[in-house]
């Protein structure tokens, strides 16, 4: 339940509540009043029958009766009293102890004759008049007077009982409303609150908690845990980059030192050789120069790297024929086979159209390509294919990766660089596209040559094309580079859309 809602009938309850028990209690309170009066009524007329059959008397109502005074005091007790009156109005004896005289104390008709014959039940008492009469002629009028005490005896323990219960139920009541706050309110804000200082002291937040709660302070603290790991990731995604460019920095300064101290080398004795032989002088301004092209290419790549990582970046993308497109840039790569004696086989096999940046998807399979022919043996075998999601996969294609590679490619094209050559051990293949991680292995020395930031580069331009890459390696068919890029329409579909438009 929202809490606005749980709020709204919590200030309900606790307004109206007391109000119906109050009711309810009175109610209670009335119906044993009514069923206690009728007992006491059964049980009073039969202690009022002989009481009454003796002020039924008319000679007690003469003015100066004797047997009044002999035979009514032995009638009176504490919890009894009577009046007696004549019919003018003038009490002529009252069991109270002072007895007037005969005029002494007037009652007025309207007040005497006043509900005769009703019994008055009131709070401590009940009384009772009632006319006597002789041979037809009223003669007095007596009025009687007992004390309630059973209800005057059980009204201290009834109030004790309901002011008690109605302590105990306000108690009740207002430890069922702090509790409900405590559990809907106060418990969640502590847990909040906890957390909030455990994020501010730099504690690391475990996973996501679910806690449960379809309210606002379930989905206060829901999107707390949720911002709270956003921001984690995004530090720690800050420290990767920090680290990722510290080492950026270290590696690039490193492997500007070979080219500077060459250049350095070759210049001091250009300097200093003033005789020596314009043969020699022209193969030292050579490697100079070689040295700078090497500086140069290593800033470009490292100049590209950054570029590509930054968010703002965009290409400005062109639409493709893919099989134009790609038998053109593969079949660049022929003569490369050609001049080193590989033996290449190149496929492609594609009818979409493509969304890309020609320019950088040049340099991403530029870059798979040169690296193949790094590492494949004099004589040894290089597959090139374009594929797109509906063809089957070429037969020189590693068998062991063809139902991975059909899964992967779902919806999209494959570039595929394969060449023969010493697997990648796994430990290395994972971090094979990070930047200035080369593979080594020990007959070759590893990557030589390399600038570590050809991979990396490929792996963002394949990221900017909305595509992947990634990377197998076996020993008995070599390494496969594979980039995915995602298919548009083909052709024909291109061609009927502009005929029914």
């Amino acid at each position: 339940m929202k809490l606005k809602y749980w709020l709204m009938i919590a200030f309900l309850i606790v307004m109206f509540l007391p109000v119906a028990v109050g009711w309810a209690l009175f109610s209670l309170y009335n119906y044993y009043e009514n069923h206690r009066a009728v007992a006491e009524y059964v049980e009073l007329t039969g202690r009022l029958a002989p009481i009454e059959k003796v002020l039924n008397d008319p000679t007690l109502y003469q003015l100066n009766s004797l047997k009044r005074d002999q035979t009514l005091p032995a009638l009176a007790s504490e919890q009894l009293s009577f009046n007696l009156y004549l019919p003018s109005g003038i009490r002529v004896y009252t069991s109270g102890g002072d007895t007037w005289s005969t005029g002494g104390y007037t009652v007025r008709s309207s007040e005497l004759y006043r509900n005769l014959y009703h019994l008055q039940i009131r709070h401590r008492t009940f009384s009772l008049k009632k006319p006597v009469w002789d041979q037809g002629e009223l003669v007095g009028i007596y009025e009687i007077t007992m004390l309630r005490e059973d209800r005057l005896e059980g009204i201290s323990l009834r109030t004790t009982w309901v002011i008690g219960g109605s302590v105990a139920f306000f108690v009740l009541l207002y430890g069922t409303v702090l509790w409900l706050l405590f559990r809907k309110l106060f418990f969640p804000m502590k847990v909040l609150i906890n957390r909030m200082h455990g994020f501010a002291r730099g504690e690391k937040p475990d996973e996501i908690r679910v806690n449960g709660r379809s309210d606002e302070m379930g989905m206060l603290l829901q999107q707390f845990d949720a911002m709270q790991q956003t921001i984690s990731q995004t530090q720690e995604e800050v420290e990767r980059q920090q680290k990722e460019k510290e080492m950026i920095v270290a590696s690039l300064s490193h492997d500007l030192k070979t080219p500077l101290m060459a250049i350095s080398a070759y210049a001091e004795a250009l300097s200093m050789e003033e005789h020596s032989r314009q043969l020699e002088r022209q193969e030292y301004r050579d490697v100079i120069a070689r040295n700078v092209e090497r500086m140069k290419k290593m800033i470009g790549e490292l100049e590209m790297y950054t570029a590509l990582g930054s968010r703002d970046s965009e290409f400005a993308m062109v639409e493709v024929e893919g099989e134009e497109f790609f038998e053109m840039l593969l079949g660049s790569y022929g003569g490369l086979s050609e001049r080193d004696e590989y033996d290449m086989k190149m496929s492609v096999r594609t009818n979409h159209c493509y969304r890309i940046h020609p320019e950088s998807l040049m340099r991403l399979t530029d870059n798979l390509v040169h690296n193949a022919l790094r590492y494949t043996p004099p004589q040894g075998r290089i597959g090139l294919a374009v594929i797109d999601s509906a063809t089957e996969l070429p037969g020189w294609i590693d068998p062991s990766l063809r139902a991975e590679l059909d899964t992967y490619r779902i919806g999209a094209t494959l570039i595929v660089v394969q060449n023969e050559g010493s697997p990648i051990p796994p430990e290395q293949l994972e971090r094979i596209f990070e930047p200035y991680v080369q593979y080594h292995q020990e007959q070759t020395g590893g990557y030589a040559g390399g600038s570590g930031l050809g991979l990396s580069i490929s792996k963002r331009i394949a990221l900017k094309h909305g595509g992947d890459i990634r990377m197998w390696s076996s020993k008995q068919y070599g390494t496969a580079a594979v980039c995915l890029l995602p298919e548009r329409r083909n052709p024909d579909e291109s061609q009927d859309i502009i005929k029914k438009g």
